[in-house]
């Protein structure tokens, strides 16, 4: 942890804005429009607050390289980059916490829909015919692509058979393409 304060960027110099004010005027009919192509009415995204960040990272920008004019290119770069930013941001953002007062709004239709019994008996035969397949392979193979099934890697699959990494890749590649054969061949491609 460092004892240093987190460096502020200085309010700009009356040069400075006027050089910004004189991008914006120029630039932000099109700075807007462009803002407004990428963020759409179903993208989940504020076309206000990434126009903002776009204003607040050209501001920035003018500040550190000191031109005296920026370019309609430089501009569309950095609305995509926000743009980039704020789908990342919202994606992040999309998972739904769980309710904190313990109910379970929302959820208990999952678990009321029960599935139909020609689903279940149709994985309970995919499952039979996927032991018999598994178990159809030859001895490492089958080891190693049940480890694999279980979602162990490579790396761990070659400790637990003692063989090297690319043996354990190996063993994995070549006993998923029998076993993916031999499903096809039982009409479970």
């Amino acid at each position: 942890m460092s004892d240093t304060p987190p460096t502020r960027t200085p309010p700009p110099s009356d040069a400075e804005h006027a050089r910004i004010e004189r991008v914006l005027r120029e630039f932000g009919s099109r700075l807007s429009q462009s803002v407004r192509r990428h963020c759409g009415p179903d993208s989940g995204i504020d076309p206000e607050d990434v126009e903002q960040e776009v204003r607040i990272r050209l501001w920035r920008a003018l500040q550190r390289d000191r031109l005296e004019t920026a370019h309609a290119s430089y501009i569309q770069k950095v609305v995509v980059s926000v743009v980039v930013d704020a789908f990342r941001r919202a994606r992040l953002r999309a998972t739904e916490p769980l309710p904190e007062d313990g109910s379970e709004a929302g959820y208990g239709s999952l678990q009321d829909a029960a599935p139909d019994p020609e689903r279940q008996a149709d994985s309970a035969r995919a499952a039979e015919v996927l032991g018999e397949c598994l178990a159809g392979l030859a001895g490492r193979r089958r080891v190693a692509v049940e480890l694999h099934l279980q979602g162990y890697g490579h790396v761990e699959i070659a400790g637990m058979l003692g063989v090297s990494d690319e043996a354990a890749r190996k063993l994995v590649t070549r006993g998923m393409d029998e076993l993916k054969a031999s499903l096809a061949l039982r009409g479970l491609g």
